[in-house]
């Protein structure tokens, strides 16, 4: 709802100055109508441009603030809020988005100080008090939201949020049948306000008047028919009152919408094994463990069902996987225990047997001691990832709109080789296209005719599934200069993986004047390409990632593979560092080999230096940002992805959404 305000008010944003910058005038223009069409990373790309025409005015920081804020990139928001008010002082929407981006990020103080000073500048502005009120809500300051949202009513009494919002604030406070009277005002201004019916249904439903809840969760779905939220929250109605057929098919709607959404999954995996659907359930929490890797309620529930099974060593996993997450699961040692005994691993069994009652009586001895259990375990690990399941309830954007609703695999990005691209643009870094044209490389564009096609960097894509070459034989034959066609020649065979010939065909020209820096380049990548396509064979499939823990000691009994060797790649590259120390490309590549080596400090070195000698190389920034992020540095990976987004690179949005 905050996005929705903020993209509402957006649009009656007017600021009519004559600027002399014709350019700049078409870019904040363009950027306007992809903000109000949800294209926000097309936005912030016009908006670069409307900087770069015109560095000091506010209005493009503010709107690439707003696309930020957008796409769950609350620090950047942040960033270009604040940038606004170096500039514009006095402009209250930007202390007040300012404070909204902060309160999201959990900067509680920070952003009641920006709202207070919004309200110091605006203090009629009922929006700014219930966004105050919000984050008291935030703090559990319950009864000074509620006097907030009391002086939004005083400005604006027909006002459906913030009877909506105070009502939410009541309902904290066990005031409850007051909340539904707030909820019920909040449906009279608003009948048609979705969240009015869902907030009170849900409060109706704690109430147990579940009939009344239905109807609210049902003309809910009649003006959003997509809202898993809406779904799942029937779906508990419907399971309170004893009809699991129809609260089955509501949460499997939660699924059809919102693939991620785990606790839905749970919930079903619960309801299955309740009824003896032992195959369903356990491929259910098989999702649930999918999607929440350390969460010890998917592991420990599957141990359940393996010991229904009778499946006994896979309960024994199970149980012992909850073990590790969270050692003093009294639950899990006593399951373990059981299941011991069924083996007949009568010693293990009693080991830990004696562990469970050792905690216990712990327990007993001090109930402060659970308390000291679960602060132990909140400052060792994420302790948040072993108790929640991943439920954020979006709609989605099945055609991709939003990029944060995408499903994306995360990796690094590629290496960047040397070939051919349409060049369709003066500028000589196309994001579009993810390439980039440096002062050599127009030289040689310049003095050579290639049809319509022109020589740059740019991230290899040869593997990609829609791969399409630009070059043909007709074109190559064209080209008059030999040592041209001879690099051609070799990105063509690179393309279609005769290595062997491609290589051949580079090295004949190190040592060139023109091409010896390319050419070289491409031999690293495609030696790095070789070391891991020589293990394809034993289905080596080892990337970095993202996860939780760094080592993976689950392979007691697997055969070790052979990693790749990448040595020729890394000798290749370092050799290049030295003679072209300038050279941004040539770091980011080397940076990619330390990369898939796990030499992580390495990589992060090596991108840093890419990004020292061209600050605008989104790869290098969005590779940094997963190494430093793998490390567990959030605040310093945030800051790279919000960057590496800002520069267009849609994936660092879901990233951010997904980890921050």
């Amino acid at each position: 709802m905050k996005t929705k305000n903020i993209l509402t008010l957006l649009l009656l944003f007017c600021c009519v100055k004559a600027y002399p910058q014709l350019n700049h005038k078409h870019y904040i223009l363009m950027g306007r109508i992809e903000l109000s069409e949800e294209n926000f990373t097309s936005a912030i790309q016009n908006l670069n441009m409307a900087i770069a025409a015109k560095p000091n005015d506010f209005e493009a920081y503010f709107l690439r603030g707003i696309a930020k804020y957008s796409l769950n990139d609350y620090k950047g928001a942040v960033d270009d809020f604040t940038t606004t008010l170096k500039i514009h002082p006095l402009y209250v929407r930007a202390y007040h988005y300012r404070g909204v981006s902060n309160d999201h990020l959990g900067n509680y103080a920070d952003a009641k100080s920006d709202f207070n000073k919004a309200i110091k500048l605006d203090p009629f502005d009922a929006e700014l008090h219930m966004a105050i009120g919000s984050t008291k809500m935030h703090l559990n300051e319950f009864e000074d939201a509620i006097a907030s949202f009391d002086t939004a009513l005083i400005i604006s009494p027909n006002n459906a949020n913030a009877y909506i919002y105070r009502g939410t604030a009541k309902r904290y406070l066990d005031r409850r049948k007051d909340a539904i009277k707030d909820l019920n005002k909040a449906v009279y201004y608003d009948f048609f306000n979705v969240e009015a019916l869902v907030r009170r249904g849900m409060i109706q439903m704690e109430c147990e008047n579940y009939e009344d809840a239905l109807l609210d969760f049902n003309s809910a779905l009649k003006m959003d028919v997509s809202n898993p939220i809406i779904y799942f929250n029937r779906g508990n109605v419907f399971l309170n009152l004893g009809d699991t057929i129809a609260a089955l098919k509501d949460y499997e709607r939660v699924n059809n919408i919102d693939e991620r959404n785990a606790l839905t999954y749970f919930n079903r995996a619960i309801i299955y094994s309740v009824l003896n659907e032992y195959d369903i359930a356990l491929a259910l929490y098989d999702k649930v463990i999918e999607i929440n890797p350390n969460n010890i309620y998917g592991y420990f529930n599957r141990g359940i069902l393996f010991y229904k099974m009778k499946e006994w060593d896979n309960a024994e996993d199970d149980f012992t996987k909850t073990i590790e997450l969270f050692p003093d699961f009294i639950d899990a040692w006593v399951n373990r225990s059981v299941v011991r005994y069924e083996k007949g691993d009568i010693q293990g069994a009693e080991l830990d047997r004696l562990k469970s009652m050792e905690i216990i009586n712990l327990i007993n001895k001090d109930e402060n001691n659970i308390d000291s259990l679960f602060n132990v375990y909140s400052k060792s690990i994420e302790y948040d990832d072993i108790l929640a399941f991943e439920s954020d309830f979006v709609e989605g954007d099945k055609g991709g709109k939003l990029a944060q609703f995408s499903t994306i695999d995360i990796k690094p990005f590629n290496n960047i080789i040397v070939t051919v691209v349409e060049f369709d643009s003066k500028n000589k870094y196309d994001r579009n296209n993810n390439y980039f044209i440096d002062a050599a490389l127009s030289v040689i564009n310049e003095n050579n005719t290639l049809d319509r096609l022109q020589l740059a960097y740019k991230v290899a894509d040869i593997f990609s599934d829609d791969y399409q070459s630009l070059l043909n034989d007709s074109i190559i034959d064209n080209v008059e200069d030999e040592d041209l066609k001879t690099f051609l020649k070799g990105v063509v065979n690179y393309e279609i993986h005769n290595y062997h010939h491609s290589e051949s065909e580079f090295r004949s020209l190190l040592g060139d004047e023109n091409l010896d820096l390319y050419a070289a380049m491409n031999i690293a990548s495609l030696q790095q390409d070789r070391a891991e396509l020589l293990l394809a064979d034993q289905n080596y499939n080892e990337r970095v990632t993202i996860s939780n823990k760094k080592n993976n000691n689950n392979s007691n009994n697997i055969t070790p593979l052979s990693k790749p060797n990448y040595d020729k790649a890394l000798n290749t590259l370092t050799d290049l560092v030295e003679e072209y120390p300038k050279n941004p490309f040539v770091w980011y590549n080397l940076g990619n080999v330390h990369l898939h080596m796990q030499e992580f400090h390495e990589a992060i070195d090596d991108y840093s230096q890419a990004i020292k000698y061209e600050n605008n190389l989104a790869e290098a920034y969005y590779n940094r940002g997963l190494t430093l992020l793998f490390l567990g540095e959030k605040e310093l990976a945030n800051k790279d992805l919000s960057k590496a987004g800002e520069l267009g690179i849609k994936e660092a949005y879901a990233v951010i959404k997904r980890y921050f």
